[in-house]
């Protein structure tokens, strides 16, 4: 495994890995357990949205998960405003924390109030959208080849700039960026002779974003652990 970029909540690494398997940890993302607003209770408001809007609006804000939590037990979030102005999920008080202030709920005029209390609840991605934790995707690593006689208006056609100019020869950087599009390999075919070959090989670049309650490592590892537990129910009930 090999970490290619790495940010606050996304991570990019190259695995060797199959496609198949890839997959399936993609798929478990949503079987892990999420905390998210689950119920609303609006006791005032005077915003423009409708009650429901706004339900629904904070329902899709995502919640820090915290080891102290328990699965088992709902918490209570509250929020009153009269400030003339945006409202914004960081206004929230309660235990659980927003994991990002600045998500809009509604606007509010002179004279206007928005009063609710949020109650929150665990659940997976495959019930609701709401306990989606992030998401994953990957594609192809490949390898290429340059002829060394290679033109450099080859070089030139390539997007990525993945093929450069080096001593007046043309050389492979960054390999890891292609992601196919066969621009090189096109105009090779126009002109005739294959001075670029591009295979796929048993590799892909992994993109992993978190969308806020969780770290990126813990989503794959939940994820992974997830995986594991349903393969080895599955093992015990066919060697029966």
């Amino acid at each position: 495994m090999k970490i290619i970029n790495k940010k606050d909540n996304q991570i990019t690494f190259q695995a060797d890995i199959e496609e198949g398997l890839a997959n399936s940890i993609r798929r478990y993302m949503n079987q892990i357990q999420v905390i998210a607003i689950d119920e609303v209770e609006i006791s005032r408001n005077d915003s423009p949205l409708y009650d429901e809007t706004i339900a629904h609006r904070m329902g899709l804000i995502p919640l820090k998960m915290d080891k102290t939590l328990d699965e088992k037990k709902s918490e209570k979030l509250k929020i009153k405003s009269k400030e003339e102005g945006m409202v914004y999920s960081g206004e929230f008080k309660g235990k659980v924390k927003v994991a990002y202030g600045k998500i809009p709920i509604t606007s509010l005029s002179k004279g206007q109030e928005l009063e609710a209390t949020a109650t929150t609840g665990f659940g997976t991605g495959s019930e609701h959208s709401k306990f989606s934790p992030g998401l994953m995707f990957y594609r192809n690593v490949f390898d290429i080849k340059v002829d060394k006689d290679c033109p450099k208006k080859i070089a030139e056609t390539c997007p990525k700039e993945i093929l450069k100019l080096e001593n007046g020869k043309v050389i492979v950087k960054d390999a890891y960026k292609c992601d196919f599009c066969e621009a090189c390999v096109e105009k090779c075919r126009k002109i005739k002779k294959d001075y670029v070959k591009i295979t796929p090989v048993n590799s892909l670049i992994i993109t992993l974003e978190s969308f806020g309650q969780l770290e990126t490592g813990e989503i794959l590892k939940k994820s992974i652990d997830a995986l594991k537990k349903d393969l080895a129910e599955v093992s015990k009930k066919i060697s029966k």
